[in-house]
């Protein structure tokens, strides 16, 4: 029942370290003792759209092309030049430094990838005084177009900018990008959603795979997005996003809330308030801890959110099918959860789980974050799982299964190479059967056309016999013709 604050303490100390996006100089020498307190780094934020290379070192020389007047808002703003080949060996991709301003993240960073950035760092704006301490509590944030940007991009302070600004326009300046999650032998991975948003809904269900998979290899902890009523607003508890969708409500003192999902629709913010506490309460009643590991993981709840985001839609009709109290209790039923177990920790906790909610927020209402650090890229199970395999100081084996799947090789070299003596079998039964196959064929040809030529011949006979007019014999009238 208290698994969700069961944590071992190892676990706990990864919720309060927390690490950001990094470029390091790698040169000029003199660019780097700029930055004299950080050995050379340049911390900053990273967007909530693109992909950051996850537990990956890039090598890049950062170009900058000065704004033609509408600050790197368009293609035909500024010019950039393609870096060196390589250093070192090394290849190293194009990263392209912009000004903040003027137009949104996701309409910046994809105007540079359109112009074969690799990747983007936007400086804040030169009338900004936000330290870079500051920066990295900025949130990057999609504007609905993220969708189009492939590449990573993180935001840094003026101040650390302008250096590399500067440092461009006198020579070629190369960095090395990272994204590092603090590492452990466990993967703490913190989910702040809605159970009335259909996007948690989807990502859940295409997560399943990877959470079964890695079960007690990886915290998964649910969180959700709720909110309070003003004091006094009397409604009950658990009752509404808002006063407006709240018509039916009775007074009390209460203030539980959480976003309505369909708006005027019948589904209200009290229906998504009460089944965010339902899965808490799931999570805590089935999650179960591995002593070597110290990690909770309920299968219970990997079935539940998967089966309701399938038999309880938000746009259905009929109650036992639409989002709610009656069809949560079926979906329960169907995957084995013990409803009366749910009910008394629903009627003993809520209170104090939907206070840790509200206390606990995140950044949006969407997050997520991997051993305390915010993650921050697209929100599909791909890049998820390649983000939370970088958080193992010894990656388990069954990431590098599940990253093999990805990459459309489910078997490496040596399991090819183990499976071929069973490929040859496979090989010669399938072999055989052609030359059975071919046997027969060969066979009832041949006697398809001895049959067909027996039959040209007796109709060739029958009607040269036909043709044939006997001889009238004379000396015996009385003895028949000859007949065929």
């Amino acid at each position: 029942m208290k698994a969700l604050r069961a944590l071992s303490a190892p676990l706990l100390a990864f919720l309060f370290r927390v690490c950001h996006a990094q470029l390091k100089i790698i040169g000029p020498d003199k660019l780097e003792s700029q930055f004299p307190d950080t050995h050379g780094v340049v911390y900053g934020t990273t967007a909530t759209f693109g992909a950051p290379f996850y537990g990956e070192r890039v090598l890049g020389q950062l170009v900058y092309g000065e704004s033609k007047g509408n600050n790197h808002c368009t293609e035909s703003d500024y010019d950039i030049a393609p870096p060196k080949a390589s250093r070192n060996g090394k290849e190293m991709v194009n990263v392209v430094l912009v000004r903040r301003g003027g137009c949104t993240f996701v309409t910046k960073v994809a105007v540079a990838q359109k112009k074969k950035a690799h990747a983007v760092v936007v400086v804040d704006k030169e009338t900004s005084d936000l330290t870079a301490e500051q920066i990295q509590k900025i949130v990057m944030a999609d504007d609905g177009f993220g969708a189009q940007v492939t590449i990573p991009s993180i935001l840094i302070s003026r101040f650390d900018g302008q250096k590399l600004i500067d440092a461009i326009r006198r020579e070629p300046v190369v960095v090395e990008l990272a994204w590092d999650i603090p590492q452990g032998e466990v993967v703490v991975a913190d989910f702040w959603m809605s159970s009335g948003s259909s996007e948690s809904a989807e990502f859940l269900e295409r997560f399943q795979d990877s959470a079964e998979t890695l079960k007690h290899h990886l915290q998964f902890t649910p969180h959700f997005h709720t909110f309070s009523l003003p004091p006094g607003a009397g409604f009950n508890h658990l009752c509404a996003a808002s006063i407006e969708s709240c018509e039916s409500c009775k007074p009390t003192t209460a203030k539980y809330c959480a976003p309505d999902p369909d708006g005027p629709g019948p589904i209200t913010g009290g229906d998504v308030a009460n089944e965010d506490l339902r899965r808490l309460c799931i999570w805590n009643v089935t999650a179960k801890r591995q002593s070597s590991t110290g990690a909770h993981y309920s299968q219970g709840f990997w079935d539940y959110v998967v089966q309701f985001f399938h038999d309880c839609s938000l746009k259905a009709s009929k109650e036992d099918k639409r989002f709610g109290h009656k069809c949560s209790l079926n979906v329960m039923e169907k995957v084995g959860i013990p409803v009366k177990k749910i009910q008394q920790c629903i009627s003993q906790n809520y209170a104090n789980f939907m206070d840790e909610q509200i206390e606990q927020v995140a950044w949006s209402p969407q997050a997520l974050r991997l051993n305390g650090w915010r993650y921050s890229g697209p929100l599909d199970p791909e890049t998820v799982l390649k983000a939370v395999c970088s958080g193992y100081t010894t990656p388990p084996q069954e990431c590098i299964q599940l990253m093999n799947v990805y990459s459309g090789s489910s078997l490496g070299w040596s399991s090819a190479l183990s499976g071929l003596p069973t490929m040859l079998m496979v090989l010669g039964s399938m072999l055989t059967c052609l030359g059975v196959l071919f046997f027969l064929y060969k066979r009832h040809v041949t006697m398809s056309m001895r049959k067909a030529l027996r039959e040209e011949v007796m109709l060739e006979v029958q009607t040269q016999m036909a043709d044939y007019v006997p001889m009238e014999d004379k000396g015996a009238p009385n003895r028949p013709a000859l007949s065929f």
